[in-house]
């Protein structure tokens, strides 16, 4: 089965049944792998890590990833480290996002038109084609080769508006995952990615560096406390301290030109609403999200004014979670959907 005959599902949308993907998924898993791209479980119907820990055990292996697939329509996770890529993620705007009548003036909406002023006022720029996937929301992830000999570490909106990155520590969603009834597609006939262009590697390795530096990757030991704790309660509880385990170790992964404080919002966004959904505790979720932020040196370089921004990044993003309530997916909790 071709990538595109694998993300042309002739399901509808509005009614795909998870047992129906389950074969398209294993061909897009299998074919992901078949071209050297690392390939790890997701949540059915989720973009959440299946296994802890997902880089270390994404695999190329056709007998792991057929074993791991026929157990459920697991959403893929292509692990970018591990594959050599890097992927520019062009978003659009979330319900928390407040609109920038600046940006709006300057015809920027999301990240498609967002990445489009960053060529054309970036010297020597040019769009590349290469193997473009669209995401269930609308968005678009651009997929490129990672350069040999460089490392790019994932960012969060830091060289523009609704765009970040996903290299080294980041994963992204295959072709064929479904959320919310929505697929992942390739939408060219480019299923190869084109080496990085020169011009965006510079941008992405020489992006301001905020003022939350510090040292990156610390935050372990909160992760790793959160994972035991996932361990127990209910199937549902279970699912949400798993989430919120990812939250925190994408963010301790994350290094200081990386905008942190954005990913740290985002994270208390979807905590707050799993708080919502009776599903964790406030306190429990503050408290890992500011220890995980506090522990991988978030704001060393002014202790008390930036453990205070910290606090109120997490206590904002809170407040709009808490909006938003989040319960696990029925078709998740029928078929197992802990973390």
């Amino acid at each position: 089965m071709s990538v595109r005959e694998i993300q042309t599902s002739p399901l509808p949308h509005s009614r795909v049944n998870p047992g129906d993907l389950r074969p398209f998924l294993l061909a897009s898993a299998l074919r992901y792998a078949e071209r050297g791209m690392a390939v790890h479980p997701l949540l059915v119907g989720g973009k959440e890590p299946r296994w802890s820990d997902w880089e270390g055990r994404a695999t190329l292996d056709p007998e792991l990833i057929t074993r791991t697939w026929s157990r459920a329509p697991f959403n893929i996770g292509v692990a970018c480290g591990p594959s050599r890529l890097v992927v520019v993620d062009l978003d659009v705007p979330h319900l928390d996002d407040e609109p920038d009548p600046a940006l709006t003036a300057q015809g920027i909406v999301d990240g498609r038109s967002s990445f489009s002023s960053l060529i054309a006022r970036t010297p020597g720029a040019s769009p590349v084609d290469t193997m473009t996937v669209e995401t269930w929301s609308g968005g678009e992830h651009l997929v490129f080769a990672a350069p040999e000999g460089v490392e790019v570490r994932c960012s969060a909106r830091t060289v523009g508006p609704w765009i970040d990155t996903r290299a080294v520590g980041g994963y992204v969603v295959g072709i064929g995952s479904h959320i919310d009834g929505r697929p992942y597609r390739l939408t060219s006939s480019i299923t190869t990615p084109a080496p990085l262009p020169g011009w965006l590697l510079t941008v992405l390795t020489t992006a301001p560096e905020p003022a939350n530096s510090g040292a990156p990757g610390r935050g372990a030991a909160v992760v790793a406390r959160l994972r035991a704790v996932a361990r127990q309660g209910s199937r549902e509880q279970r699912w949400a301290r798993g989430i919120l385990a990812s939250e925190c170790a994408e963010l301790a992964a994350m290094e200081a030109r990386s905008g942190r404080n954005d990913r740290l919002n985002k994270a208390a966004f979807r905590a707050g609403q799993l708080v919502a959904a009776g599903l964790l505790g406030q306190a429990e979720a503050e408290d890992a999200l500011i220890s995980t932020a506090r522990e991988c040196g978030v704001g060393t370089s002014s202790k008390h004014r930036y453990a205070r921004e910290i606090e109120a990044t997490v206590a904002s993003g809170m407040r709009a979670g808490l909006t938003r309530p989040r319960f696990m997916d029925a078709r998740a909790r029928q078929l197992g959907g802990a973390a």
